[in-house]
């Protein structure tokens, strides 16, 4: 039986954070924007490995350390613990709106895998270079090609179609979890109130 448990929301929160302020800018430079794709990639993978590990421990009926437990689910990739949570919880779309919205919201999956793409190439250190030859001629990296305001963009409406998607499945979802439950996972880990959009939007 667990009496207590104590678990750090320091990298979540820090990057939102980061992120809130990054986007805040007036003006984004090259290395901004780098610091932006960076902290919401982990804003994002953080936040939906504690959602997931969260949710697989309510489920934990058996007298079996909650640590092993929580050591073979952090072993699972964020993206494969979504493909599981996608394909095999119960849910409940309970009117033929509910059912088109769930058929929309299984691109999360591909979404995911492309959100991630970037992040690992920046993290991994693939080349962000332009190289001048003469005559005014450049060619750019195709990771150089994605650092400008357009493609950053782009990842902060990816990163809210997954998490409006997230939200949506965690609504329909048949479990343990009260509506207040539901709400406390939802502010918590799959919430994209904290990216101020109005400047972006209007690029």
């Amino acid at each position: 039986m667990i009496i207590a448990k104590t678990e750090s929301t320091h990298l979540l929160n820090s990057n939102k954070e980061k992120c809130k302020q990054l986007i805040s800018f007036s003006k984004l430079g090259d290395n901004d924007i780098i610091d932006t794709l960076i902290s919401l990639h982990l804003v994002l993978e953080v936040g939906l490995n504690h959602f997931y590990r969260h949710l697989s421990l309510l489920s934990i009926k058996k007298d079996i350390s909650h640590q092993e437990v929580i050591k073979n689910i952090d072993n699972i990739s964020f993206i494969d613990k979504t493909v599981l949570f996608i394909y095999n919880s119960k849910f409940n779309f309970d009117s033929p709106e509910k059912l088109i919205k769930a058929a929309e919201c299984h691109k999360i999956i591909n979404r995911l895998r492309d959100f991630a793409g970037v992040r690992n190439k920046l993290l991994h250190g693939h080349s962000i270079s332009t190289i001048y030859y003469g005559e005014g001629r450049k060619e750019r990296s195709s990771l150089k090609e994605k650092i400008n305001l357009k493609f950053l963009n782009q990842q902060i409406k990816t990163f809210r179609l997954i998490m409006e998607g997230l939200r949506f499945y965690l609504d329909c979802l048949e479990s343990s979890l009260t509506e207040q439950g539901k709400k406390d996972f939802k502010e918590s880990f799959l919430d994209d109130s904290f990216i101020p959009s109005a400047r972006l939007d209007s690029e």
